[in-house]
C-alpha cells in the first residue's frame, strides 16, 4: 500500500486552483485551511498502511492491531471497515467471539 489514494492525489492537483480560485462554490481555502485537510487525509492513510503491516504480519483481532500500532480501538475499527470496503483487508471470522482479519 501506499499514500497514492485517488482523493489525495486529487487534492494535491487541486492545491492552486482551491486557494486562489475557490471550489466549485467559489469559495477560496486559505492555506491553513488547505494544510489541515491535506494532513488529515495523509495521517488516515498512513494509518490505514500501518493496519495492514500489522495484518500482514500476524496480527488479526482488533485488539493485537491495536496493541500492535496504539490507535484507539473505535479509530482501528473504523479504518478496517475503510480496508474491507477497499478490498485490502478480509473478515474471515469470528474466534472467541472476536472478529478475525487477514491481509488479501
Amino acid at each position: 500500500m501506499t499514500l497514492g489514494g485517488e482523493a489525495l492525489r486529487w487534492l494535491v492537483g487541486k492545491e492552486v486552483k482551491l486557494t486562489t480560485s475557490g471550489d466549485v462554490y467559489g469559495r477560496k481555502w486559505d492555506i491553513e485551511q488547505y494544510e489541515s485537510v491535506v494532513n488529515s487525509m495523509l495521517e488516515r492513510e498512513y494509518h490505514k498502511n500501518l493496519i495492514y503491516q500489522a495484518v500482514k504480519e500476524g496480527c488479526t483481532s482488533v485488539r493485537d492491531i491495536c496493541k500492535r500500532i496504539g490507535l484507539e480501538l473505535n479509530k482501528v475499527s473504523y479504518l478496517l471497515a475503510d480496508l474491507e470496503k477497499a478490498n485490502i483487508i478480509e473478515f474471515t471470522g469470528m474466534v472467541d467471539h472476536k472478529p478475525v482479519f487477514a491481509a488479501l
